[in-house]
């Protein structure tokens, strides 16, 4: 990958035949990031936090974003910002080998394969830079999400019980993680 924008038309075509395409987001982008952001914090079900960072905020984080350590995409249809992935490697050696993930599809654009796309670009990305292993956290009632996660290969690897206060209930945080190569084989 060399940081051109790519169409993924093959991974995000939905019942109108729209393309996906799948970019780097760029220090410009952060006021339609954080649009988007809002407008998932807005449904109230799918976040832990409590609201989008700052458009200042965001723009700072892209600014920074260094492509081997930690990168943001945009997925596209129609012209229009319709998801995005995040991922970051921690700085410790030991932990270097993994990238934390964050995706998030906007209402209307989720099952058209937004969400496939944008996670096809992390994979790649995350082979080109040699990791090992790709881990995101995922509520317990986003169950179309988990399923799209278990056909891309993601496995459960924990459940952090009652993590997540919704209303007046506890819901729980799963943790999900994909092996790109087996975690028993040597570097």
């Amino acid at each position: 990958m060399d940081g051109t924008q790519r169409d993924r038309s093959e991974a995000g075509r939905g019942a109108a035949g729209t393309p996906t395409r799948v970019r780097f987001a760029r220090r410009g982008d952060a006021a339609v990031w954080r649009a988007l952001q809002q407008g998932i914090y807005d449904e109230g079900c799918w976040f832990v936090g409590d609201g989008p960072p700052s458009e200042t905020a965001l723009a700072a984080r892209l600014q920074h974003v260094s492509r081997d350590r930690a990168v943001v995409w945009l997925a596209e249809r129609g012209g229009r910002a319709v998801g995005w992935c995040e991922a970051s490697r921690l700085a410790a050696a030991r932990l270097e080998h993994v990238a934390w993930l964050t995706v998030a599809v906007a209402q209307g654009s989720r099952g058209v394969g937004v969400g496939r796309a944008l996670l096809s670009e992390a994979e790649a990305w995350a082979r080109q830079w040699g990791l090992r292993k790709l881990s995101l956290h995922v509520r317990s009632g986003n169950v179309a999400a988990i399923g799209l996660y278990r056909r891309l290969g993601f496995e459960l690897e924990g459940v952090e019980r009652g993590q997540v206060r919704h209303g007046g209930t506890f819901e729980d945080n799963l943790i999900m993680a994909k092996h790109l190569v087996p975690p028993e084989s040597p570097e």
